[in-house]
């Protein structure tokens, strides 16, 4: 629901409705209202409440409940494929690997965490000055790493769930 994101949004930058109301040109009481889901803003006051917030219109906007169905992608052919939402603020990449080959994270890294889990087949990974042996639902949790690398060395195929934070908003998007 809108009322509470925009009410998250403003505590966590520790505004007072008071302080969005001078921003917005709009009354407390009426973003209160917003925020308890009494009152539905129209779209320009919705702008300007969102323009204080320092968040788009848009991600305030997008639905909360939205999913994406990705099925039988698991043991897709070779090579990477993004299962997250668009504008979701995970990376979430299926990536299945011949054996023998290597290669980079097919997540970005160094913005926070990186996540793999094993499906099938086996992954050497390291992440930073540490290696890992990987086979079928083996899990490692990489804590801010600044370099990733994989290798598959087994007989068989790799597939492996690559989850990381993305990219920040704002970068790399023209």
């Amino acid at each position: 629901m809108l009322g509470p994101r925009l009410r998250e949004r403003r505590t966590a930058l520790g505004k007072t409705l008071a302080d969005i109301a001078a921003e917005s040109d709009v009354s407390p009481g009426y973003i209160s209202a917003i925020e308890k889901g009494t009152s539905i803003p129209s779209l320009p006051v919705l702008a300007r409440i969102t323009h204080a917030l320092q968040v788009s219109l848009a991600e305030m906007l997008r639905s909360s409940n939205s999913a994406l169905l990705a099925r039988g992608h698991i043991t897709a052919t070779v090579g990477s494929e993004s299962l997250a939402a668009r504008g979701s603020e995970l990376q979430i990449v299926r990536h299945c690997a011949e054996p023998g080959t290597n290669g980079h994270a097919p997540v970005l890294v160094g913005t926070g965490d990186v996540f793999i889990y094993v499906h099938q087949g086996r992954l050497e990974v390291t992440v930073d000055d540490g290696v890992f042996e990987l086979g079928p639902g083996d899990a490692l949790h990489g804590d801010r790493p600044k370099t990733v690398k994989w290798r598959a060395p087994g007989r068989t195929a790799s597939t492996a769930l690559w989850v990381a934070a993305a990219e920040p908003r704002g970068r790399g998007q023209s």
